[in-house]
């Protein structure tokens, strides 16, 4: 097998919850080591969404097997000084430490920049709180929706006359591309003059990069975007509609008069599409609900698949709307390989998972190991990269310094009492 783009390159990561954890998969895909840092006594947050009301339940969580993929685990109290040692020790020989914990919480346990440089002068830290290390609200806690809604997405997300809406926590991974980013430049950096770094990377900044267009129309032209749901503000039509079946959906977008031409000859150029409403793209945009209605009654007709094939060949812009399901069929992603196989342990059994959206012609990535269990590589870590003894790990283990077994995991419940519960949860067998 070749060489990785990032093999070699060792990361200490004590990232919780997603966005910290999308920022250290993506440097795992690219064939960093990535040692993932959690504890029995509390574990990472993001085991607990979407899983399991079982007594493995925290291994059940969907999100967390996806971001954690290609990674080692390991389980270190870093509330006792022993934990804090080995921290050291792992930071010692590694090239990236990452985080995304308020400020604080480094800083009280003594591993913040400033004493880890002191152990790797040429180290690279990543931190990425919610609100970056400085300012008034450096140690406000946070999480994806309180990012996203500072950072004026929502303000511009949702229908007309409606609430603002969340798009559903994507500036986790919008923060965690960017921390990838960042490492690797840092890295470069490193490589050119042997100097390493600290990234201070927050979370709310780099979601509201993502406004660079609403942010310049009001700095340029005063005017506050106001919300407009699936719509375009100046092309037409632009949106999704309904499809023969339950719940299937075509996107369709138009950006020129030739484009509308081409749709106009694709569906057979009915009477409507000579409507003196629809004559150019101004005129469209100020009558887009008639207009969405005529191309509703003709896409509900026909199968999504179909209209795409159709208006593709045409040369209009169109996707058919995929559910899960559909997307593991859709012959692309199965031509392209995109989904790979993964067997995890915890009785999790073979999935599968997204692979990495780049294919590198000379160094092709894969997903090499499913996401660790609870403290799954103590022994390996501990072992091979710090050259601990048995004896001194099973004294690790008895202090419970590490371990692989949850404290105060909550649904110590059986089987039957288990599904019982989830029923009730999602209301359906």
């Amino acid at each position: 097998m070749s060489e990785l783009p990032l093999q070699g390159v060792r990361v200490i990561d004590s990232c919780i919850y997603w966005a910290g954890p999308m920022a250290t998969v993506l440097l795992a895909d690219l064939g960093a080591e990535i040692i993932k840092v959690e504890s029995i006594q509390r574990i990472d947050f993001l085991r607990l969404l979407g899983g399991w009301p079982t007594p493995d339940g925290y291994e059940w969580s969907a999100v967390f097997n996806g971001a954690n993929r290609n990674k080692y685990g390991i389980t270190l109290n870093l509330n006792q000084e022993k934990g804090r040692d080995i921290f050291k020790r792992l930071v010692a020989v590694g090239d990236v430490v990452t985080e995304n914990f308020s400020p604080r919480v480094m800083e009280n346990w003594g591993l913040a920049y400033k004493d880890l440089i002191k152990i790797r002068p040429d180290v690279v830290m990543l931190s990425m709180p919610g609100f970056g290390t400085t300012g008034p609200l450096r140690n406000y806690v946070t999480f994806g929706p309180n990012v996203e809604m500072i950072s004026g997405m929502p303000i511009i997300s949702g229908y007309p006359g409606g609430p603002p809406m969340m798009t559903g926590y994507i500036a986790d991974p919008a923060a965690g591309l960017m921390g990838a980013v960042a490492v690797m430049t840092a890295l470069q950096h490193r490589k050119r003059t042997g100097k390493g770094q600290h990234i201070d990377l927050s979370q709310m900044e780099a979601m509201t990069t993502f406004m660079g267009e609403a942010l310049m129309d009001f700095v340029m032209n005063n005017r506050v975007r106001s919300r407009r749901g699936n719509r375009h503000h100046c092309e037409a039509p632009y949106g999704v509609y309904p499809c023969k079946g339950d719940d299937q959906w075509i996107t369709i977008t138009i950006s020129s008069e030739e484009e509308w031409k081409s749709f106009c000859d694709a569906i057979g150029n009915p009477h409507w599409t000579t409507d003196p409403r629809f004559s150019d793209g101004p005129s469209r945009c100020e009558n887009h609900d008639a207009l969405d209605k005529l191309i509703g009654e003709w896409t509900v007709e026909r199968e999504k698949k179909d209209v795409m094939q159709q208006l593709q060949k045409a040369g209009v812009a169109a996707a058919s709307v995929l559910s899960f399901a559909e997307m593991f069929d859709e012959p692309h992603f199965v031509d392209r390989g995109f989904f790979e196989m993964v067997t995890r342990a915890a009785n999790n059994g073979t999935h599968p998972l997204a692979g990495f959206p780049a294919k590198f012609s000379e160094t092709p990535l894969s997903i090499r190991r499913p996401a660790p269990t609870v403290g799954q590589d103590n022994e390996h870590v501990l072992k091979t990269v710090l050259n601990m003894s048995d004896d001194e790990i099973n004294q690790l283990a008895e202090e419970e310094i590490i371990g692989t077994n949850p404290q105060g995991w909550p649904y110590a419940m059986d089987e039957e009492e288990a599904i019982s519960r989830l029923k009730g949860i999602h209301g359906k067998d």
